[in-house]
């Protein structure tokens, strides 16, 4: 601008001086006024050109039609096909097994498994031989898995877990659901665990002890056909199943009505310390059809014979309540659960009995490393070790546990046995996937005031899972 004033006080300088300047140079050719006078016109046109050039580049900064504006919108739609064409892609990523997923989530394919190959060495009394079978030390797969879960279009979802063994293999979770349901939530069908137990329903893969406890064994279902709607609140803190089951194998199964339910809450939980306070509630209601039903149970020891059986027994119907609890405080947890068994001997049989049967176990555990037993709808989980085996440093979690558990099968007339055992592990967590279990196990057991013993057992598991 301060080119341009200059260039008009100059013109005007020369057109006040044009006469005496005309005069001067009259006599033919351009005097050197008009030769000014033409410098600084074209000096005015250059500024002209200047100041067009400035308001063009000025348009296209703001948006307006230039040709940059027109890039930008140009590229922008070509992100925006490419984001569209990638949400059918599978993007593989590894959390907790292989898995793949599409960019939108609505596809989801995760494939998992476990290796949990066992060494038991038993000492059993005589009695205890004699009455149940051999005790023989043995090694072996408790568990040779392969699992498949997944979603299809965000809401449905699936799961398909086999189980193999050295004579063929068995089907375990297997279904199909639905999610997103108005009012109930989640619905699935197939054969899967019933929604009964703290420790039954918190996988094989996340259980402190190698095997679960009497009780559990004694009057928890596990897998059954049957359909379940189910939903939690408050991320996972309040959690409530029910669904009808009936009791078979893998392929048809008869029908024979019996329903279960569980309830969980967390009334105190606290991120910052890993401290939490669970309890549950669960209830069998049972009539079987064939009329009868068996309960049972053996040492808290892979491969070993029942030492609890009631043997067949009449029955109308049974109702079976159980209770839980657990609390978690940082690096120590402690959890237990009882159930009674409530049973109607069948009217038309005469002399049926009409027993009651009760277990419960109470069991303790703590990290040596400061890990804590994380928690999740109901259940606890994957542990995570603050530090994992590299080979030259020992490195991963270390877990101390003790539980102690008792099952009583005699009550009028029914002589099932009573039996109570001690289990005390140490757990090693070399990584997320990888765990060494040591457990210790004292069973005792009495059948009559004439007949009882105990069985000492060393188990050694080796486990990889994901």
């Amino acid at each position: 601008m301060k080119r341009i004033a200059g260039g008009l006080a100059l013109a005007a300088g020369l057109l006040a001086s044009a006469p005496g300047a005309f005069a001067a140079d009259a006599a033919g050719g351009k005097t050197e006024a008009e030769r000014r006078l033409e410098e600084v016109l074209a000096e005015l046109e250059a500024q002209r050109l200047e100041i067009n050039g400035l308001k063009s580049q000025l348009a296209v900064v703001q948006g307006g039609s230039g040709i940059e504006a027109q890039v930008m919108k140009y590229l922008a739609a070509d992100e925006a096909k490419k984001t569209d064409a990638s949400k059918d892609d599978f993007r593989v990523f590894w959390k907790e097994g292989l898995n793949f997923q599409t960019a939108d989530k609505a596809f989801h394919l995760k494939v998992g498994g476990r290796i949990m190959y066992d060494m038991v060495f038993p000492d059993a009394d005589d009695d205890v031989e004699a009455k149940a079978g051999d005790f023989d030390a043995l090694s072996g797969f408790r568990r040779l898995r392969v699992e498949f879960e997944g979603t299809i279009f965000k809401n449905v979802f699936y799961k398909n877990v086999i189980d193999f063994s050295d004579t063929g293999y068995a089907y375990k979770d297997n279904l199909i659901g639905f999610s997103g349901l108005p009012a109930v939530g989640n619905f699935q069908v197939g054969y899967f665990k019933e929604p009964v137990g703290l420790e039954e329903l918190t996988s094989s893969k996340y259980i402190t002890f190698t095997e679960r406890s009497i009780a559990t064994n004694a009057f928890v279902p596990a897998h059954n056909h049957g359909f379940q709607f189910f939903n939690n609140y408050q991320d996972g803190d309040i959690t409530w199943a029910v669904g009808d089951f009936w009791d078979g194998g893998t392929g048809a199964a008869r029908v024979e009505h019996g329903f279960s339910g569980r309830v969980t809450w967390v009334p105190f939980k606290n991120k910052d310390d890993g401290t939490l306070f669970h309890v549950g509630g669960s209830a069998q209601l049972r009539s079987p059809d064939a009329e009868s039903d068996r309960f049972r149970a053996r040492p808290e020891t892979p491969f070993t014979p029942r030492t609890l059986d009631t043997k067949v027994i009449s029955v109308d119907n049974e109702t079976i309540l159980g209770l839980e609890g657990a609390w978690v405080m940082g690096p120590f947890s402690v959890q237990g659960e009882y159930y009674r068994a409530s049973i109607d001997g069948h009217p038309d049989v005469a002399g049926s009995p009409d027993p009651e049967f009760s277990g419960f176990y109470l069991a303790g555990s703590y990290f040596l490393t400061g890990e804590s037993r994380p928690y999740k709808n109901g259940t606890f989980g994957r542990v995570k070790p603050k530090t994992t085996f590299e080979g030259e440093t020992l490195g991963g979690a270390f877990e101390v546990a003790l539980r102690y558990a008792k099952v009583d099968l005699d009550d009028d007339g029914v002589q099932g046995g009573v039996a109570s055992d001690w289990t005390v592990g140490l757990n090693w967590y070399l990584n997320t996937n990888t765990r060494v279990m040591l457990d210790f196990v004292l069973h005792e057991v009495r059948w009559d005031s004439d007949t009882e013993g105990d069985v000492k057992s060393v188990v050694l598991r080796f486990q990889v899972d994901f």
